[in-house]
C-alpha cells in the first residue's frame, strides 16, 4: 500500500475487513471510559468512575495521566484492584487523565492489550470503545511508514493514526477530524496529549458518551451513571461528534468541522447507589429486587396498582397511562397494524418469544421474533402498516440498534423497550417503554428480564383494548391478576433454601436439559442461559415436543432435566414428554404449581410456584431457574456478578 493513501478518505472499507476483525477472535464486549480534568486530583475520580463502569464486565483496566507535562501510563490485566495497587505503590500526581475498562476483542486480555494506548513517542494517548473495521488496512499502512507496533490491538492504530496527522497539522483538533474520517466501525475514543495538557478530545460515533460539566472540571463517561455523583449537568454527545473538553467548558464539532451549539441538560434523576444491600452478589440482591421492580412498573403504567380493582368498572386508565409514558400509536395507526416484528439478542430475544406469545393472544396481530444479528445481510421486510419493537437491557446494543434503524427507514412505526431512558435506543425509536429497574449491576439478567415482560403485558393489554377486542371484565382481571404475581414472586424467593439444595444436588452435571411449552418454552431457553452463563454448565433449552426429534439421544442417567410445568393447554403434552426422558433414566426436575400432586412419583425434585395462569405464568416460572443458576455457580466457586467472556451490553456486531 502507498503512503500517499492517507491522503484520501476511505469511505466505506469493504466486507472482507469487516470478516477479518469479527473472524480475529473476537469476543463482543461493553468496555467502559472515563475522563477528568479540573482543579482536583484526577486519579481518585478516574477510579471511582471506572468502579461505577464495572457492572458492565472487563477483563483489564488503565489510566493515562499527565504529570509534570509528561503522559504516564498505568494499567492492569483482571480486575480494577490490580489496577489500584499499581496506584497505590507509583501514586501519580495529576489534574487531567482518561481511563478505561477493556473487554477483549482483538488480543488477549494482559497487560499489553490493555488500555490506554500510545504512539511511539507518547504525543497522544487513546482510550477506546468498539471495533475499528478497517483496522489492518490502516495498520498495513502506518507500517509501511516505518511505524511500529507493541500490541495486537485495533486500538493502537488510531493512536498512532492520529499522532501521524498530527505531525502533519500541528493541531489536534483537525489531527482527530482527520484520523476519523479514515475509521470505519462503531465506536468511541478519549485522547490525551500533552501537547494539550488542558483539555481531552473525545468522539463519539454510533456509540455512547456523556459529558459532565461542574465547577471548573469537566468529566466523561460512556455512562452517565459514572458522573452523576459530581454534577447533574450533563451532554450526551449524539452520532459522529466530537467535543474538546476544557475544566471551563466544551465545544462540540460534527465531523466535517462545523462547530455544534447544544446546551447541556440537567438530570433529574435520583442517584443510583450501588450497593449490594447486604447481600453476597449483586446477582443475588437483583433477583430478590424483582417484585419491587414489577411493582414499580405496574405502578407507573397503572397508576391505581395499589387500590383494590373493581372487577365491574369499564376500564382502568392503561391507554392514557401509556400515551403519557411516550406511546404515540392512536386508534387509527393501530387499526392499520397487519404485523409486529421483535427484534433483540440474548435475554432480550427471549423476553421478545414471550412477547410475541402475549401480543398474538390479545392483540390478535401476527408477531415474528427475530434475533437481530441474524438480521445482518439480507433485508428486513417491514413496512408502515408493521410494528418493530426492539428490546435492549441497556439500550445500546449494536445489532438490534442497525435492526430498529432500517425499519424505521422502512417506514415501520418503532416501539423501544429499555432499561435506560437516556440510551441510544431511546433517542432513535418513535415511541418507548422504560422499564423501572434501576441499574442492574450483574452481568447475566434477571430483573431486567421481568419488567421487559411486564411491559409486553401492558403492551398487549393496551393493543386489544383500542382494537376493542378485550372486553372490559376480562380487561379488568387480567389486570387484577398482574398485580397479584410480585406477591407471588415474594412467596417463591421465601422458598430459596430449598432451591438451593437442589442446586446442589446437581451442580456437579456437565450437560443440563431445560424443556417448556408455550408461553413456557421461551423460559427454557432463558432458565439454560441463565445455568451455563453463570455456572458453565453446557446446558440447553428445548420445546418440550422438540425432544424426541433428536435432543432425546443426549440423555441418560447423568444429564438432569428440568421441565415446566403449569396446568393450561399444553400442561398434558409436557408431562408426556417429561415421561418419555424419565423413560431414558435421566434425573428429573420440575418447576411445578403447588396444588400439583401429578408430578409426585415422576420428578426426584420439584421447585414448586404458586398456582397461576398459565398466560402470566413466565413472570414466575423464571425465578427458581434464576436462583437454582446461582446456587449452582456460588458452589462451583463461580464470578456470579461477572461470568468469563461475558459483557453487560453488546455494543460491537
Amino acid at each position: 500500500m502507498k503512503g500517499d493513501h492517507f491522503g484520501g478518505r476511505n469511505e466505506a472499507g469493504t466486507s472482507e475487513e469487516a470478516e477479518e476483525a469479527e473472524g480475529d477472535g473476537a469476543i463482543k464486549k461493553m468496555c467502559g471510559i472515563v475522563g477528568y480534568l479540573g482543579s482536583g486530583s484526577a486519579v481518585p475520580v478516574l477510579v471511582s468512575e471506572l468502579r461505577s463502569l464495572e457492572y458492565r464486565g472487563y477483563d483489564s483496566a488503565g489510566l493515562a495521566v499527565i504529570e509534570q507535562g509528561n503522559l504516564r501510563i498505568l494499567k492492569a490485566a483482571g480486575k480494577l484492584a490490580n489496577l489500584e495497587t499499581i496506584l497505590k505503590e507509583k501514586s501519580p500526581i495529576a489534574q487531567v487523565g482518561i481511563g478505561h475498562t477493556r473487554w477483549a476483542t482483538h488480543g488477549e486480555p494482559n497487560d499489553t492489550n490493555a488500555h490506554p494506548h500510545t504512539d511511539e513517542s507518547k504525543v497522544v494517548a487513546v482510550v477506546h470503545n468498539g471495533i475499528i473495521e478497517n483496522y489492518r488496512e490502516l495498520k498495513n499502512e502506518l507500517l509501511d511508514k516505518g511505524i511500529n507496533f507493541s500490541s495486537d490491538t485495533d486500538t493502537e492504530v488510531v493512536a498512532h493514526l492520529v499522532s501521524y496527522y498530527y505531525g502533519q497539522t500541528k493541531d489536534m483538533l483537525k489531527a482527530v477530524r482527520k484520523a476519523v474520517t479514515r475509521l470505519k466501525g462503531i465506536y468511541a475514543l478519549a485522547i490525551l496529549s500533552p501537547e494539550y495538557p488542558d483539555r481531552i478530545f473525545a468522539v463519539n460515533h454510533h456509540y455512547s458518551l456523556t459529558v459532565g460539566l461542574g465547577e471548573n472540571e469537566s468529566f466523561l463517561a460512556s455512562d452517565g451513571l459514572a458522573v452523576r455523583p459530581y454534577t447533574n449537568q450533563l451532554l450526551r454527545l449524539e452520532q459522529s461528534e466530537i467535543v474538546e473538553l476544557t475544566s471551563s467548558g466544551y465545544k462540540l464539532y460534527s465531523f466535517d468541522g462545523e462547530e455544534v451549539k447544544r446546551a447541556p441538560i440537567t438530570s433529574e434523576g435520583n442517584l443510583y447507589v450501588i450497593d449490594k444491600g447486604g447481600y453476597k452478589h449483586f446477582l443475588l440482591k437483583e433477583i430478590n429486587e424483582q417484585p419491587t421492580v414489577l411493582r414499580q412498573t405496574l405502578a407507573k403504567y397503572l397508576p391505581d396498582v395499589q387500590k383494590p380493582v373493581n372487577l365491574k368498572k369499564e376500564r382502568t386508565d392503561l391507554v392514557n397511562s401509556l400515551h403519557t409514558a411516550g406511546i404515540t400509536l392512536t386508534k387509527e395507526q393501530i387499526k392499520n397494524i397487519d404485523r409486529i416484528q421483535i427484534v433483540a439478542c440474548g435475554t432480550a430475544f427471549y423476553s421478545g418469544m414471550v412477547g410475541k406469545y402475549i401480543l398474538e393472544s390479545l392483540a390478535q396481530i401476527p408477531t415474528d421474533i427475530e434475533i437481530a444479528s441474524e438480521i445482518r445481510g439480507r433485508k428486513l421486510l417491514s413496512n408502515e402498516r408493521t410494528l418493530t419493537i426492539a428490546v435492549s437491557q441497556s439500550g445500546e446494543t449494536a445489532d438490534t440498534l442497525a435492526a430498529i434503524k432500517e425499519a424505521k427507514e422502512n417506514g415501520s412505526h418503532t416501539l423501544g423497550i429499555t432499561n435506560r431512558a437516556d440510551s441510544h435506543l431511546a433517542h432513535i425509536t418513535t415511541d418507548l417503554i422504560t422499564t423501572e429497574c434501576g441499574i442492574e449491576v450483574s452481568v447475566a439478567a434477571t430483573k431486567t428480564y421481568i419488567a421487559q415482560l411486564a411491559s409486553f403485558y401492558l403492551l398487549g393489554i393496551y393493543l386489544a383494548e383500542e382494537k376493542g377486542l378485550l372486553p372490559p371484565e376480562k380487561a379488568a382481571q387480567l389486570k387484577h391478576e398482574l398485580y397479584l404475581i410480585p406477591t407471588w414472586q415474594e412467596k417463591i424467593l421465601a422458598t430459596s433454601e430449598d432451591i438451593r439444595q437442589a442446586a446442589l444436588k446437581y451442580c456437579s452435571a456437565k450437560d443440563v436439559v431445560f424443556m417448556g411449552r408455550g408461553f413456557n418454552y421461551p423460559t427454557a431457553l432463558e432458565g439454560a442461559l441463565k445455568l451455563k452463563e453463570l455456572s458453565y454448565i453446557h446446558a440447553s433449552g428445548y420445546a418440550a415436543g422438540e425432544l424426541k426429534h433428536g435432543p432425546i439421544a443426549v440423555l441418560d442417567e447423568n444429564v438432569p432435566v428440568v421441565t415446566i410445568l403449569v396446568p393450561g393447554v399444553v400442561y398434558d403434552k409436557s408431562l408426556s414428554n417429561a415421561l418419555e426422558a424419565k423413560a431414558r433414566q435421566a434425573k428429573m426436575i420440575a418447576v411445578a404449581v403447588e396444588d400439583d400432586d401429578k408430578v409426585n412419583g415422576i420428578f426426584e425434585t420439584v421447585m414448586r410456584i404458586p398456582v397461576v395462569d398459565e398466560f402470566l405464568s413466565p413472570l414466575l416460572t423464571v425465578l427458581p431457574l434464576q436462583l437454582f443458576a446461582y446456587y449452582a455457580a456460588e458452589a462451583l466457586g463461580k464470578d456470579v456478578d461477572q461470568p468469563r467472556n461475558l459483557a453487560k451490553s453488546v455494543t460491537v456486531e
